[in-house]
């Protein structure tokens, strides 16, 4: 019978370019299994052939070396153009944690408290109202706010914004009406049209998934003096070597873009529906413009909570960081504390108003200052261990970091809305494929 370390020693290819690396000293890397590591290949290849999505990646990194990294289908289908290591993506709310870092570092030197008002930094969020039908007066029907929302609101989506892509209330249509998100808008014009609009419920109150990350990006600018973009350039892209990441993409590297897709005949529903838009059939198409023009393309809106383009690569780096304590190859973005910070659970028993998501702000799962974290994991009923953290994007990007076991873990598709459970099914892919006692 082969040893451990000459099983994982193989080079082992499964129907495309699956990789698994043996580099780990043995008392550091955990037990992965090269034939449970192929269900991974299996189970993605038959999601392709199936046209559950027209291509994807997958990356295992544990003990600072990557275990597994395979491609499926397409990046650009109509010009059978395969997704490789290298293919730019529309990441969309997985930019969240990036705004998030962005934000701790300012606070970091001392730029603002977490408590207070974000009125102080932005005062056209200030004298915010609240929307209610039943007590409010005036069109629309508002009424005075408990209180105002403070930066800690902000970045724990409970300051009573929403999104207007994914909130059928009336107060979603004013903010589709509005058009606050409008991709040839700077972040200045942003907050003062949703300074404009009235709140969805008392901050601090209750969870809700909004626009929140996007007034994060306006904060940046005003307390540092540079552009959302310039200060993400500068502080954190360029001193984590993340070369391929940004707000618009490089016609030097256009060929590299992904195509983005949504399901066949959402493209022409998506003006007037939205994320609720349905399919109609099997198959895909290129999304609606308006996607493509708000995620990277050519919109001026730097939207801190879905603008970013990136590779598998890049935002594997800046996982990295995370994992390590807020440094990487000797370039610190954050202390060891502050990251810790961000890794707590901050809403607690925060009733979550919207459940938009597969990932429900439920039992065993809360929220932290840009992620999602596994508070206990019997209660979650997800194979990612306590003290995981963790976010997505609409287009059906995920990654999450284990610290317990040293492990980042990231899924990749280009279709939107996204409506499969293939990242989802990535974690029990993973965590079945280690064989190992000590995993934590």
């Amino acid at each position: 019978m082969k040893t451990i370390k000459q099983a994982l020693g193989a080079l082992v290819l499964l129907g495309g370019a699956a990789v698994f690396l043996n580099t780990f000293a043995p008392s550091d890397s955990l037990n992965f299994d090269p034939a449970r590591l192929s269900r991974i290949n299996t189970h993605y290849t038959a999601a392709i052939a199936d046209q559950q999505v027209v291509g994807a990646r997958a990356v295992i990194f544990q003990n600072n070396k990557i275990v597994y990294a395979q491609n499926w289908g397409y990046a650009d289908q109509e010009n059978k153009k395969p997704l490789a290591d290298d293919t730019i993506l529309h990441f969309f709310s997985m930019t969240k944690p990036i705004t998030s870092v962005a934000v701790m570092m300012l606070f970091e030197e001392g730029k603002f408290l977490l408590h207070d008002p974000i009125a102080k930094y932005i005062p056209e969020l200030a004298n915010l109202q609240v929307y209610d039908a039943e007590t409010g007066t005036g069109n629309p029907p508002v009424r005075k706010a408990a209180r105002q929302p403070t930066i800690h609101d902000v970045l724990t989506h409970r300051a009573g914004f929403t999104y207007g892509y994914f909130d059928l209330s009336p107060l979603g249509d004013l903010y589709r009406q509005s058009n606050i998100n409008d991709p040839q808008a700077d972040l200045s014009k942003f907050v003062t049209d949703l300074g404009k609009l009235p709140l969805k419920y008392d901050p601090g109150t209750k969870w809700h998934y909004a626009v929140s990350t996007d007034v994060l990006g306006r904060l940046v600018e005003v307390v540092s003096g540079q552009t959302f973009g310039a200060f993400l350039q500068t502080r954190i892209f360029d001193p984590l070597n993340m070369v391929d990441t940004g707000f618009k993409y490089d016609p030097a590297t256009a060929d590299r873009l992904a195509v983005l897709y949504s399901q066949s005949g959402i493209t022409e529903q998506f003006g007037e529906k939205g994320f609720f838009a349905r399919s109609s059939g099997p198959g895909h198409e290129p999304a609606h413009p308006q996607l493509v023009m708000s995620h990277g393309d050519t919109g001026k809106f730097e939207s801190g909570g879905s603008g970013l383009l990136s590779t598998t690569h890049d935002y594997l780096r800046f996982a990295r960081m995370l994992l390590n304590g807020g440094e990487l190859d000797g370039v610190r973005l954050l202390a060891p504390a502050t990251v810790a910070l961000m890794r707590r659970d901050h809403v607690g028993d925060t009733e979550p108003l919207q459940r938009m998501t597969s990932i429900q702000l439920n039992e065993g799962i809360g929220f932290g200052l840009g992620f999602g974290v596994i508070k206990d994991q019997g209660l979650s009923k997800l194979a990612m261990p306590d003290d995981s953290f963790f976010w997505g994007g609409a287009a059906g990007t995920f990654f999450w970091i284990d610290p317990r076991n040293e492990l980042i873990g990231m899924f990749v598709a280009q279709v939107v809305p996204h409506r499969t459970t293939l990242r989802q099914d990535m974690w029990g892919l993973t965590y079945q494929s280690i064989l190992d006692d000590r995993l934590n």
